[in-house]
C-alpha cells in the first residue's frame, strides 16, 4: 500500500491496516447520496481520537485509501489564525487532492474530530474551506453581515458538485465530524451509514418547533412557508409545526428545528431520533466548541441525543436568520438530498456556521441501482474485458438512471452514460379544462426546461394560472381552484410527449392528482417534477481495456445517478486481477 507522507506516529500503521480491511470488505451493493468515491476524509495525525474515528469512518463508508488525507495541526486549539489555517489545514488538503488526482470527484470533505473548528474566532473552519475566509471589517458594528458572504449554493435545490464552481472556490461541502468523545463520534457515523436510502418509519416527524424565547425563536415566521410544499408535492404527511412549543415529539424525529439557548431538560431519554436525523437550535454558541458561551447547548448535545447532523455558530451571530438554516431544509432533505447538501443549501451566509456530523446521511434518497452481471468477481485478464451492466430505477417510484461514471481503483476515469438532450420533446399540463404545453428548445437542460414550462403557463394563464420554476420543479398557483359543479379541487394531469424529437428523453409527473387548496389564500397549488430519461431499466455491454494497469488486483467501480436535480446515486464494484501478458 502507498504510505502517507509526513506521518511520524507508529499508531498510523494500524490506521492503514484498518483501511486495507475496509477495502477488502466493501460490498458490491448500492449506496446513495454522496458516495465514498466523492468524499475526502481529513484526519489529524497528531490526535489518537482523530485517527481512530477516521479509521472507523473510512471502514464504515468504504472509502478508498487515496480518499484519506493526513494533516498535522494542534488538536487542542479551538481556533487558529488565518496563516495557520492555510498552512496546516487548507494547503495540505489541496496538495493531497492534486497529488492523488481527485480534483474531478471530491464533493464532500469530512474533518475527523480534534481539528480546530474556528479561524480567528470568527469563521468556522468548514465555512472557510467551503467558500473562503470572510474577514471582519475593521469598522464593523456589533451586529452585521459581512459583505460578499452570500453562499451561492443557497436554495439551489440541486445536487452539489465542487467542479460546478459554486462560490468560485471549487471546494467540497465541508463537515466537522466532531463529538465530545470517540464513542459518540462513532455512533454518529453508524447512524449515517444506517440511514442511507433507508427511510425512517412512516410516522417520522419533521419538527418545526419554536419556544417562548423571542430573541431566538425568529424562524417561526417562516415555518408555514416551509411546510406548504410538502402538501403540494405529495408528501405522505405534513411537518409538525409548533411555533412556540418545546414539547417532546411523540413520534420518531427525522428533523428538529428550534429556537432556544438550552435543549429542554425533558428531551434526554424521551426524544427519539431516526437514523440520519438533522437537529439544530438557533442560538449564539451552538458551534462554539469545546466551551460554549454561557454554557449554551451545542451540536455535541444533539449528537448525544441521537442526531446525525447539526449546525451551530462559532461566535456571536446576532439573530440574523441568514446565518442559520432556512426551514426549507426540511423539504430539501425530504426530497432526497444528503444531509450535507440539504444543510449547505439552507444557510445563506454561513461564515460563522459549523456544519457538523456526517454529511453522507441520506434517508430519503431513492437512488437507481447498477449491477455488473459479468464477468464474475476476481476475473483475471491481461487487459480486455467486457462488462455486462444492468441499471434500474429505484422501486419506490424512482427516476430513471441516466448518469453512469467509471472509476478504476477509486479514481474517476470517464463518463459511461449521459442523458440525451430533450430538444423537441413536449411537456403538457392540464389543470381542469385548461391545457398548457411547451416544446423544449435546443440547448435546454433540465432546469431550463422547467423554466420554459413555467413561462408557457404564465403566458397563457393570464393570471388565472401562474407558475414558478424552482430547480427541476414547477409550482402552480390557481386563482379559482374548485370545480364549479362539484366544488371539488380541479384535477391536475401531466404528460411528456415525443414532439418532433426522435424519441422521448424527459419525464414529467405531478405531486398530487388534484389541486391542493391553500386555506389561507383560497388558491389552488400543485407541484410538477421534471426528470431526464425515460427507461426505468436497461442493460448493455461495455468493452473496457485495462492493459495499461500494472499486474495485480484492481477494482472497477460504477456510480449511477438518476435524472432529477437530486441525482441520487448508488455504486457497485468488481474486483479483477490483471495478469502479465505472455512474452512471444
Amino acid at each position: 500500500m502507498k504510505s502517507f507522507p509526513r506521518i511520524p506516529h507508529p499508531a498510523l500503521a494500524g490506521f492503514l491496516a484498518l483501511l486495507a480491511l475496509a477495502a477488502a470488505a466493501l460490498p458490491r451493493g448500492a449506496r446513495a447520496g454522496g458516495g465514498p468515491y466523492n468524499t475526502l476524509l481529513v484526519v489529524n495525525a497528531v490526535s489518537r481520537d482523530s485517527r481512530q474515528l477516521g479509521a472507523h469512518y473510512a471502514k464504515a463508508h468504504g472509502l478508498p485509501e487515496a480518499n484519506v488525507c493526513m494533516i498535522h495541526t494542534d488538536p487542542h486549539k479551538p481556533s487558529v489564525s488565518v496563516d495557520d489555517f492555510e498552512i496546516t489545514i487548507l494547503r495540505p488538503i489541496l496538495d493531497h487532492i492534486a497529488r492523488e488526482g481527485l480534483a474531478q470527484q471530491i464533493h464532500f470533505l469530512v474533518l475527523s474530530m480534534d481539528i480546530p473548528t474556528r479561524v480567528n474566532y470568527f469563521n468556522s473552519v468548514p465555512a472557510a474551506l467551503f467558500y473562503g475566509y470572510k474577514p471582519k471589517p475593521p469598522d464593523a458594528p456589533t451586529c452585521f453581515i459581512v459583505p460578499d458572504s452570500v453562499n451561492q449554493y443557497y436554495a439551489s435545490e440541486r445536487a452539489y458538485t465542487s467542479t460546478a464552481g459554486w462560490n468560485r472556490t471549487n471546494m467540497p461541502i465541508v463537515f466537522a465530524l466532531t463529538a465530545p468523545d470517540l464513542k459518540t463520534g462513532k455512533a454518529v457515523v453508524d447512524r449515517a451509514v444506517a440511514s442511507v436510502a433507508d427511510p425512517p418509519p412512516a410516522d417520522a416527524a419533521f419538527c418545526l418547533h419554536g419556544s417562548g424565547d423571542a430573541a431566538r425563536n425568529v424562524r417561526h415566521r417562516t415555518y408555514a412557508r416551509a411546510a406548504m410544499p410538502f402538501a403540494w408535492c405529495g408528501a405522505a404527511g405534513a411537518p409538525d409545526v409548533r411555533p412556540t412549543s418545546t414539547a417532546v415529539p411523540s413520534r420518531p424525529v427525522a428533523l428538529y428545528m428550534g429556537g432556544f439557548a438550552y435543549i429542554p431538560t425533558n428531551f434526554p431519554g424521551n426524544i427519539r431520533f431516526a437514523p440520519g436525523a438533522i437537529a439544530d437550535h438557533l442560538t449564539s454558541c451552538g458551534g462554539m466548541l469545546p466551551e460554549p458561551c454561557l454554557k449554551q447547548s451545542t451540536v455535541w448535545d444533539w449528537f448525544r441525543l441521537g442526531a446525525t447532523a447539526s449546525y451551530g455558530t462559532v461566535c456571536e451571530p446576532c439573530a440574523y436568520e441568514a446565518k442559520f438554516p432556512d426551514p426549507m431544509l426540511a423539504f430539501w432533505y425530504w426530497r432526497g438530498f444528503t444531509a450535507g447538501e440539504a444543510l449547505a443549501m439552507s444557510v445563506k451566509n454561513p461564515y460563522h456556521g459549523l456544519f457538523a456530523g456526517d454529511p453522507l446521511a441520506a434517508p430519503f434518497a431513492r437512488p437507481p441501482s447498477v449491477e455488473i452481471l459479468s464477468p464474475a468477481p476476481g476475473h483475471r485478464t491481461d487487459g480486455p474485458v467486457e462488462l455486462s451492466i444492468s441499471m434500474e430505477a429505484h422501486p419506490d417510484d424512482g427516476a430513471p438512471p441516466v448518469y453512469l461514471d467509471l472509476y478504476i481503483d477509486g479514481k474517476f476515469v470517464r463518463p459511461v452514460v449521459r442523458p440525451l438532450a430533450p430538444t423537441g420533446n413536449d411537456l403538457v399540463v392540464q389543470v381542469g379544462g385548461e391545457t398548457f404545453s411547451y416544446t423544449i428548445a435546443p440547448d435546454e437542460d433540465l432546469y431550463r426546461a422547467a423554466a420554459g414550462l413555467a413561462w408557457a403557463v404564465n403566458s397563457r394563464g393570464l393570471g388565472r394560472v401562474k407558475a414558478r420554476a424552482v430547480s427541476d420543479r414547477v409550482e402552480l398557483t390557481v386563482r379559482d381552484p374548485l370545480d364549479p359543479g362539484s366544488g371539488a379541487p380541479l384535477p391536475v394531469s401531466v404528460s411528456a410527449e415525443r414532439g418532433f424529437a426522435k424519441d422521448l428523453y424527459i419525464g414529467l409527473r405531478a405531486g398530487t392528482p388534484d389541486l391542493v387548496v391553500d386555506e389561507t389564500t383560497g388558491e389552488g397549488r400543485a407541484c410538477l417534477f421534471l426528470h431526464l430519461g425515460r427507461a426505468g431499466s436497461y442493460a448493455f455491454a461495455y468493452p473496457l481495456d485495462l492493459s495499461a494497469l500494472p499486474p495485480g488486483p484492481h477494482t472497477i467501480g460504477l456510480v449511477v445517478r438518476d435524472g432529477t436535480a437530486v441525482q441520487a446515486q448508488s455504486q457497485t464494484e468488481l474486483p479483477v486481477e490483471i495478469v502479465a501478458k505472455d512474452l512471444p
